[in-house]
């Protein structure tokens, strides 16, 4: 590290160290021969400190350098110093220019190896401020950029930090390989030069590229606007059109005062709210980095919370309008935290669904789940339980073989566990998900299509999926009987679920009118704060109990 920085410095002050050594190297000379002649003459060893004139030129000039100190020398030496001072022998010609052609050579040799590290030291330093697959500047680079600014930035300009990242990175790489990333990110950089009127753009991370705009409000908006056009036509690779998903996020600098990695980190946490928001352009706003920093805190205080008991099941019944029957209930996650208190389930479950984590979250609510089946049957309480699946189980290959290793180990037959799996999630992989939902559903599971009527799943392929029951979402249950668009989806789901032999669930029941218009017009069952809140366990039992399982 020292030598590096020993070379880069000589690297800087290269003019006026040469400015310096000139004279230098000619009265270092000068002192050779004064030696040399004073010693006795050439045929004395002290010629060779003439080597180190040589070596020095050649360490600081290069090449050119090098060789011609080497030549100066070999004629200092020459043709002027005597073999022997007191005999006043002169030395042959040839001698003289065999020693000046071998010190030109090893002038040469030092240059050559001065020139080897100057170049490989450029080359460090311009890696250090580019990416060496697109040859675009890196964020090295944007920093000081961003540190210039400070005394470029007019009174009236503003200065965006944007940054553009390909999503679909994976998709693109498993069709075409890894090179398909670098030619897709130089081609892009291109593109949003040319918006951004050829100001270069950065590569600030894999696929990420960063453009600084500066110019008022009105004109940075409607570079933003032209980039948000750009980055929608499709790429060429090998001649061939791609399309790329390209997502976008921004922050406004009114002033550069802090350090450069601040304004990045704040660019980069508006585009991973553009990425989960599924927009193409997102602000930079301070609500969203405590927003961040809560989830991730949430979501790494989550694993030991299912561990040390703060995480339960609470249980919510579901009521057959044809009879009042409490047929079943849905198990609700509720976290007691030690020091948050009660933490609703939409700030932990969305963002679980994203991670690695919701396999850990539904193989412990089905454990717990299974393990009150087995418990309340003791006390005589023979009703199924509910629990929420995500997309991401269906697809872990392991997940359908856990759930019937569960059922074996609680001796329990399928007919007691309900799976509910949202509509729209079905998309992500429909054969997959069909063909684990075949094998759930053979094992007598119920399975159940939740949020009905949100997603486009719905008329498609319901009829491929083996649902026994659809739920009708709250959106829509909510706004019943006055509604008559609601009112009519609902006709419309409670008539075509009959006619493929499905029975529907209206979640979301808060009146006596809603409860009283949905057995009207068939739908099977209901749930909702009408007929019971999502209760912990010992209030659910005395809450059953009292009605001996049924409601009303």
């Amino acid at each position: 590290m020292e030598a590096i920085q020993v070379f880069d410095w000589i690297g800087r002050h290269k003019k006026t160290i040469q400015a310096y050594i000139i004279p230098g190297l000619v009265v270092l000379a000068g002192l050779v021969y004064a030696l040399v002649y004073a010693t006795g003459g050439i045929k004395y060893v002290y010629s060779h400190s003439m080597y180190i004139p040589i070596l020095l030129a050649g360490f600081i000039f290069g090449l050119k350098g090098g060789i011609l100190m080497g030549l100066f020398a070999g004629f200092v030496l020459g043709p002027f110093m005597p073999i022997n001072v007191e005999t006043g022998e002169m030395q042959q010609t040839a001698n003289w220019l065999y020693r000046t052609g071998f010190f030109a050579l090893i002038g040469a040799f030092s240059g050559a190896v001065s020139d080897g590290v100057a170049y490989y030291m450029r080359h460090l330093k311009w890696l250090s401020r580019h990416n060496d697959a697109t040859e675009l500047p890196n964020r090295s680079a944007l920093f000081d950029e961003l540190k210039g600014l400070r005394d470029k930035r007019k009174s009236d300009s503003s200065i965006y930090l944007v940054l553009v990242s390909i999503e679909n990175t994976l998709e693109l790489k498993s069709a075409f390989g890894f090179d398909v990333i670098d030619q897709t990110t130089k081609q892009l950089a291109e593109r949003l030069q040319e918006c951004n009127g050829g100001q270069v753009a950065y590569h600030t991370d894999t696929a990420q590229l960063a453009l600084v705009l500066m110019g008022s409000e009105e004109h940075n908006q409607k570079v933003l606007e032209q980039l948000s056009e750009a980055v929608q036509e499709p790429v060429l690779f090998n001649e061939i059109p791609i399309h790329i998903e390209a997502r976008m996020g921004y922050d406004a600098l009114n002033k550069i005062k802090k350090d450069p990695h601040v304004y990045l980190q704040r660019a980069e946490a508006a585009l991973a709210l553009a990425q989960e928001r599924d927009q193409d352009v997102t602000a930079f706003s301070p609500e969203i980095v405590s927003k961040t920093e809560e989830n991730l805190v949430i979501l790494g205080e989550l694993k030991n919370a299912l561990n040390n008991g703060q995480i339960s099941l609470h249980y919510q019944p579901k009521i057959d309008l044809s009879n009042g029957n409490i047929c079943s209930v849905e198990a609700l996650m509720r976290w007691e935290h030690p020091e948050r208190g009660m933490i609703p389930p939409g700030l932990f479950i969305p963002r679980a669904e994203q991670s690695t984590l919701i396999q850990l979250v539904t193989e412990f609510a089905l454990e717990q789940a299974l393990s009150q089946i087995k418990h309340w049957k003791k006390q005589g309480i023979e009703i199924p339980i509910a629990v929420n699946i995500s997309t991401r189980n269906l697809l872990h290959p392991h997940f359908t073989d856990l759930v019937l290793s569960l059922l074996e180990k609680y001796q329990l037959s399928g007919e007691c566990l309900e799976l509910e799996v949202t509509e729209g999630s079905l998309m992500v992989d429909m054969e997959k998900t069909i063909d684990e939902l075949v094998r759930l559903a053979g094992a007598k599971m119920t399975i159940s299509i939740d949020d009905f009527g949100t997603g486009y799943s719905s008329l498609q392929y319901l009829h491929r999926l083996p649902a026994s029951l659809i739920k009708i979402d709250q959106s829509f249950v909510r706004r019943l009987p006055n509604d008559k668009g609601a009112a009519h989806i609902i006709d419309a789901a409670v008539t075509l679920a009959k006619k493929m032999g499905i029975e529907t669930i209206a979640e979301g029941v808060e009146s006596r009118e809603v409860y009283d218009y949905l057995r009207h017009i068939g739908c099977n069952m209901v749930q909702g704060y009408y007929i019971s809140k999502p209760l912990p366990v010992r209030e659910f039992t005395d809450w059953y109990m009292q009605r001996h399982g049924v409601y009303g």
